[in-house]
C-alpha cells in the first residue's frame, strides 16, 4: 500500500493537471510633446571699425562680443574717429528656459580688400554668452553677440576689407 501511494504522489506530480491561473492585460499610453524648433537670425554684421596701422608693425584689433575693441602692438583704435565698430550679433529663438550648444569658427575667417588683393585674417572667435552654451529665456529667445581678433600686418593698405563669404555660427539644444 505504501508503495500504491508513493507512485500516486509522484504520477500526480508529473501530471499536466494546472489548478488555473488567472491572466491579466495591461494598457499604457503613448504620447510626444512637439517643441519650438531652435533658430539662430543674424541681427548685425561684426565691424572691427576704423583702424590706423603702423608702416612697419603689424598687430591685432581685438572685439570683444560687448561690442568694444583694444589695438595692440603697431594698431591704434581710436575713440574719435572710430567708425562703425559693432560684435556680430545673432537672435536665438526656441524652447522656453531651454539650453542650447554654441558652435563658433575654429580657424582663419579671410577678409579682403574691395579695390585689391590683400587680405587680413579674422580668428579667435569668442561669443556672449560666453563658452559653448547658452540657455534660451522664459519666452524662448537670447541675443548671442560674436567678437573675434583681427591680425593686422605691418603698413597693411587702406581701404575696406570685407569677406566675401561670411563665417558660420552653428546652435543646437542640448
Amino acid at each position: 500500500m505504501k508503495n500504491l501511494l508513493l507512485i500516486a504522489i509522484i504520477v500526480l506530480g508529473f501530471s499536466g493537471v494546472s489548478f488555473g491561473q488567472a491572466s491579466f492585460t495591461g494598457t499604457a499610453t503613448s504620447s510626444a510633446t512637439i517643441i519650438t524648433p531652435i533658430s539662430l537670425v543674424k541681427t548685425s554684421d561684426m565691424n572691427f571699425g576704423n583702424i590706423a596701422v603702423n608702416a612697419t608693425t603689424g598687430g591685432t584689433v581685438v572685439l570683444v562680443p560687448a561690442g568694444t575693441r583694444i589695438g595692440t602692438a603697431g594698431v591704434t583704435v581710436s575713440g574719435v574717429l572710430a567708425g562703425t565698430i559693432t560684435a556680430a550679433t545673432f537672435t536665438v529663438n526656441g524652447a522656453n528656459n531651454q539650453a542650447y550648444s554654441i558652435t563658433l569658427p575654429t580657424g582663419n575667417h579671410t577678409i579682403k580688400r574691395a579695390t585689391g588683393t590683400e587680405v587680413m585674417q579674422v580668428n579667435s572667435f569668442t561669443s556672449d554668452p560666453s563658452g559653448s552654451t547658452g540657455v534660451l529665456s522664459a519666452t524662448g529667445a537670447q541675443t548671442l553677440h560674436i567678437g573675434a581678433t583681427l591680425n593686422v600686418s605691418g603698413g597693411q593698405l587702406p581701404g575696406v576689407y570685407t569677406s566675401a563669404v561670411g563665417f558660420d555660427v552653428t546652435v543646437n539644444y542640448n
